[in-house]
């Protein structure tokens, strides 16, 4: 019986009591593809983005049928989608074992087959009156302690990433240092492009408070486990926004080596991939459950997994945070949310309730057409980090509109506009002005023109990065305008370098 570290995951599990078969010929026959399939299903159900083409490569055999009749139907948000908390700790004798160094929040959307990543960097400093205000990656360590229990750690720090996120999760998944290297080496190692020459002298060595250098040049490696967990955990030299990119490239990496035949078809590798994972991970996902995961995953396909990192630039995609000075805390550096989690929350829905949207990349201009001076550009900068390609913003013909306007071509609505209208909400139109024909403002799928029904409202959405509290950052910001004072039509970023103002 395959047993993992859970609740509730200790049922029992059909087992073929023939004697394992000897050779790969064997173990593709007809009766011994049900025990790769029970194995390669829980596997995907346990990491689940990792092994997003296993179960599709070998979903036309016949006993996904039993997958679904044997499993439990998994739970869903409002929109249908379920949500997943995906934790790294380093475990055993790693410093700061109960630490958790990767944060990332996954989606299921069984309605466009879309996969959605949201990596959250470990320095995010969250209040907590009960178990004690720390950065995110303290939490799971904090209230373990508080309760006294794994689980109920892990329990409470699901509740505290619903908060900052602004949506429910339905499971949690922590796979401790070993875990990973384990699994990493079962299935041979992993293929990954270094896109930048990784020097770290400072990477903290193992069952000590000493160090060791880990270099890494730039271009094409094959990585072993050892080699993949350095790659992934690395920061010194980089930043932890960096690092959570490379998290998730290992992802993909891992998923498609699993893809590849000689891993889903050799029962020593398979064997060794269940005894990398079922020692070193905790969830709180039933056996039924993850049957049914395993079942479905046939109609996903491994080319559609979006991911997207939180982080502190302001000037791009998913830029919502900022470091306040040291001094206000102790000394510790800290990311704080720019404006509250407000952002982060509307950040969440466009991602995981809406993923259609980052698919359709839809281009967009913004046009002022008030008398608020900068409203074009403020607006860009908060439409960049929600990942909107702004391809040109400035002013309009008149300062006297009053009615917000969208403008897009006759031919198709873009799924865009249902969260665009969310946040800044307006009359639609597929007639574009004749002045913006003549003036070429025709390669934009959206057009926004300003008025004063939006701006002069309380609806008006200000850039917090120019009213940021007093714990600014103790170093410069850099944005791609100060506070606008006019806007002119332009296609290009004018950096500037501006500490924030009160």
């Amino acid at each position: 019986m395959i047993e993992f570290r859970t609740k509730k995951i200790r049922k029992n599990i059909p087992q073929e009591k023939k004697k394992e078969p000897e050779t790969e010929e064997e173990i593709i026959s007809k009766k011994s593809r049900r025990k790769v399939q029970v194995s390669v299903a829980i596997i995907f159900a346990i990491i689940i983005f990792l092994f997003i083409g296993i179960i599709k490569t070998i979903s036309s055999i016949d006993f996904t049928i039993f997958l679904k009749v044997a499993g439990e139907d998994l739970k869903k948000d409002a929109y249908g989608h379920t949500n997943f908390l995906l934790l790294g700790t380093g475990g055993g004798d790693h410093e700061g074992s109960d630490l958790t160094d990767s944060i990332i929040v996954a989606s299921i959307d069984n309605e466009s087959k879309l996969i959605t990543m949201v990596s959250i960097p470990r320095d995010l400093y969250v209040k907590d009156p009960e178990v004690g205000n720390s950065r995110i990656n303290e939490v799971y360590f904090n209230a373990k302690k508080y309760y006294e229990s794994s689980s109920e750690g892990l329990s409470y720090m699901q509740k505290k990433v619903e908060e900052i996120m602004g949506i429910p999760i339905h499971y949690w998944i922590k796979l401790d240092f070993t875990g990973f290297k384990d699994l990493v080496d079962a299935i041979g190692g992993i293929d990954i492009y270094v896109k930048e020459t990784i020097y770290d002298p400072y990477y903290p060595k193992d069952g000590t408070f000493l160090y060791e250098t880990f270099s890494l040049p730039e271009g094409q490696h094959h990585l072993d486990g050892e080699t993949a967990l350095k790659y992934a955990r690395s920061r010194k030299t980089t930043s932890d926004f960096d690092r959570a990119d490379r998290q998730q490239q290992i992802i993909y990496a891992v998923k498609e080596k699993a893809l590849q035949t000689k891993t889903l078809l050799s029962k020593d590798k398979i064997t060794a991939v269940l005894d990398a994972v079922k020692e070193n991970i905790e969830t709180n996902i039933t056996v039924k459950e993850l049957l049914t995961l395993g079942a479905i995953a046939g109609d996903y396909s491994p080319d559609k997994i979006l991911h997207k990192l939180i982080h502190d630039d302001p000037t791009q995609c998913g830029g919502f945070l900022y470091t306040p000075s040291r001094e206000f805390y102790n000394g510790m550096f800290i990311l704080l949310p720019a404006g509250g989690f407000n952002f982060i929350h509307l950040y969440s829905d466009l991602n995981f309730n809406s993923p259609k949207i980052a698919v359709e990349n839809s281009k967009i201009q913004i046009l002022n057409g008030t008398k608020r001076n900068g409203a074009a550009g403020e607006t860009k900068q908060i439409l960049k980090r929600f990942c909107f390609d702004i391809i040109r913003f400035g002013n309009a013909g008149s300062k006297d509109i009053i009615e917000t306007t969208y403008y897009y071509k006759q031919d198709s609505r873009p799924e865009a506009m249902n969260f665009l209208q969310k946040i800044i909400p307006g009359k639609e139109s597929t007639i574009l002005p004749q002045e913006y024909i003549e003036n070429g403002y025709t390669e934009a799928d959206i057009l926004l023109e300003l008025g004063s029904s939006y701006t002069e409202s309380d609806k008006y959405i200000k850039d917090p990065f120019y009213y940021l509290p007093a714990a600014t950052p103790s170093t410069p910001t850099t944005t791609s305008e100060t506070v606008p004072s006019s806007d002119s039509t332009s296609t290009q970023e004018a950096p500037t370098t501006a500490t924030p103002q009160i």
